[in-house]
């Protein structure tokens, strides 16, 4: 959701993301990202199979990186 975040002080509301997961997948990696200071709330969290007709959110993005980045959370 970087590129629709979240701003400002909002009530209670659902958001979702839609991804297409390679056929190969063994792995998926959510969570929650907070820029600046505040609080984040996440409750029932859930993953659910669509059908085709649901457009995907964002640019796919196909492997992970070859070795950690921003350890320092400074970028």
């Amino acid at each position: 959701m970087q590129d629709r975040g979240i701003r400002g002080d909002t009530d209670w509301q659902a958001y979702s993301i839609v991804l297409d997961v390679p056929q190969g997948a063994s792995a998926l990696a959510y969570g929650v990202l907070l820029q600046g200071g505040g609080q984040v709330w996440m409750d029932a969290a859930r993953l659910e199979t669509v059908d085709a007709p649901v457009s995907v959110h964002g640019p796919a993005r196909t492997a992970l990186l070859a070795v950690p980045a921003n350890l320092d959370f400074e970028r």
